[in-house]
């Protein structure tokens, strides 16, 4: 031990020399092995053939390779503004709604077919309300019966033969009986469904000659009127976009251009998707059904 002590060089004159190797005979001594150091980088370096390393900025020592990266991150942003300045547009309306049964009743006849058009108050659906047309029927015969009773005791009481509570008693009698008179008028009124608006029939939830309980979905239907444009737009558009913006929409299904401009902005931002629906209202929805779709441009979008 003393004399191994005595015989190793001191440390610091050993890390003196490797440093002077390394300058001199241009090696690295990695634990016992000594290795050229152009030799490592030509066995680490991924592009083969000692290639120099494109730099930070996208330029390579070697020619084209910096080229054609910076050209295809060139082409990459110009699609996405390309994507950036337009956006996916459907036709779409206010009007649509699913009709449901307020009554429990069979289903007597649908006259409108799913894809055939109706004007605003045509019948949709009929139903079967026999029974309801017969309990009006008692309960009108109640009234009479109640309204006679009341007549009879308001002429007893002018007589001072019946007291005023037997008039008020009847009288509460007869507006009851009155009450449900009105009631029994309502159910026939939902005995058949009318078109609120002009539209077209989507699809049938239900059948004819199916008994139907309220809230049972009978009929999916669709107004003509009141077309307008929806767009799923990005929310960095919020930076210029503004209500009464113009907007050109090119419809794929009538290959046809159509004009609107912005009606009303989405009070929500899709935190996932970062964008926000925009609607726009049409010039003329001329030719135009719910539904369709296809792209549409902003007027007035500054250049990025």
């Amino acid at each position: 031990m003393i004399f191994a002590r005595h015989m190793a060089p001191p440390r610091g004159k050993l890390s003196g020399l490797l440093k002077v190797i390394r300058r001199v005979c241009g090696v690295m001594v990695m634990g016992g092995f000594m290795l050229p150091i152009a030799v490592l980088a030509q066995q680490n370096d991924p592009y083969g053939g000692g290639a120099a390393v494109p730099s930070a900025s996208g330029a390579s020592g070697t020619g084209d390779s910096g080229g054609n990266s910076a050209s295809y991150g060139g082409d990459a942003m110009s699609q996405a503004g390309d994507d950036m300045s337009s956006a996916r547009a459907l036709v779409a309306t206010r009007n649509r709604a699913v009709l449901s049964a307020e009554i429990s009743a069979r289903i007597a006849d649908m006259p409108k077919r799913p894809g055939e058009r109706f004007a605003k108050g045509d019948v949709l659906v009929v139903f079967d309300c026999a029974a309801y047309r017969a309990q009006r029927a008692a309960v009108a015969a109640d009234l009479r019966q109640a309204d006679a009773q009341y007549k009879a005791q308001k002429r007893l009481a002018e007589l001072r033969t019946v007291g005023e509570l037997d008039v008020v008693m009847a009288q509460a009698a007869m507006e009851s009986v009155k009450a449900q008179l009105q009631l029994q008028d309502v159910y026939l009124n939902r005995c058949k469904i009318t078109a609120p608006y002009e539209g077209a029939v989507v699809d049938w939830q239900s059948q004819p000659y199916q008994t139907a309980t309220p809230g049972d979905q009978l009929i999916d239907i669709v107004g003509s009127g009141d077309l307008e444009l929806e767009l799923i737009v990005p929310s960095q558009w919020l930076g210029w976009l503004s209500v009464g913006q113009g907007v050109m929409a090119h419809i794929d299904e009538t290959d046809k251009d159509v004009r609107a401009k912005v009606a009303r902005i989405g009070a929500r931002i899709d935190p996932v998707s970062q964008t926000v629906k925009i609607y726009a209202a049409l010039e003329s929805s001329k030719g135009l059904l719910p539904g369709m779709s296809g792209r549409a441009v902003m007027d007035g979008r500054p250049d990025h």
